[in-house]
């Protein structure tokens, strides 16, 4: 006959896999919540920052739209005035005639364009600049540049200057600039700010020369050095004609 045996499970087996499904359970809810934590956390952060980049894709847009508006008084003699409207969604406003870089303007055998009244060898252009966060977009001569306050930045949209390079022609070159004049003053609101640039004076002239363009001042202006640099502007272009445009300007909100 064949031995049939019965084995009984004893309290303490029955305890040992209670024991192990409690901790097996305990293990799956720790590892669910630390995966939602993980998960939250990144995903917040991942929010956050695509908050941010398009918040800074934005200003970008609107300064350089407004920068185009603006900068048909450097394209057109006869025009005296234009109007934009700028985003602010919490940013300031600054409107700065002493902000900005310091450029000189050599022409031929280092000679300056020195237009202005008491200039002596720079011109200051001012700025309109809108700042939020840990940055500030600032309308500059006609540019449109993007600064950091922890260092760096960069030239959103180039300044009016061209130069043509021929083999059988005169090579020209073509600097266009707008200067902002007046006292630094700020505004701080939620939503659209109208802005409006009127021209107080116009000054062309026509060099036959080259041209070189440098800029002095502080650390705030590197973003100008490097452009100038990558450029070509600040070691000079070789120019047959060099016409030299400066617009002063005062803007209004």
């Amino acid at each position: 006959m064949r031995d049939k045996r019965i084995q009984l499970s004893s309290p303490l087996q029955r305890d040992n896999r209670g024991v192990s499904e409690v901790l097996a359970f305990v293990l799956v809810f720790g590892i669910i919540l630390t995966s939602v934590a993980i998960l939250s956390m990144t995903g917040f952060q991942a929010m956050d920052s695509y908050q941010e980049n398009e918040q800074q894709r934005n200003a970008d847009r609107a300064m350089q739209t407004l920068a185009d508006n603006f900068n048909d008084v450097l394209r057109y003699d006869g025009l005296e005035e234009r109007y934009g409207e700028l985003t602010v969604r919490g940013g300031t406003v600054t409107v700065d005639g002493d902000g900005g870089p310091d450029l000189a303007i050599d022409v031929g055998n280092g000679d300056e364009f020195e237009h202005l009244e008491n200039s002596d060898d720079s011109i200051t252009l001012g700025s309109l600049t809108y700042e939020s966060g840990s940055e500030t977009i600032s309308y500059e001569g006609g540019a449109v540049t993007r600064k950091m306050d922890s260092g760096g930045g960069l030239v959103v949209s180039d300044p009016q200057f061209r130069y043509n390079e021929h083999d059988n022609r005169e090579n020209v070159a073509v600097v266009s600039l707008v200067k902002i004049d007046g006292d630094r003053r700020s505004i701080q609101t939620d939503g659209s700010q109208g802005l409006s640039i009127s021209v107080v004076n116009r000054t062309t002239e026509m060099f036959e020369d080259d041209v070189e363009i440098t800029v002095s001042g502080g650390d705030e202006n590197d973003v100008w050095e490097t452009y100038l640099d990558e450029e070509g502007w600040d070691s000079g272009k070789d120019a047959d004609r060099t016409l030299v445009t400066v617009v002063e300007a005062e803007i209004d909100y």
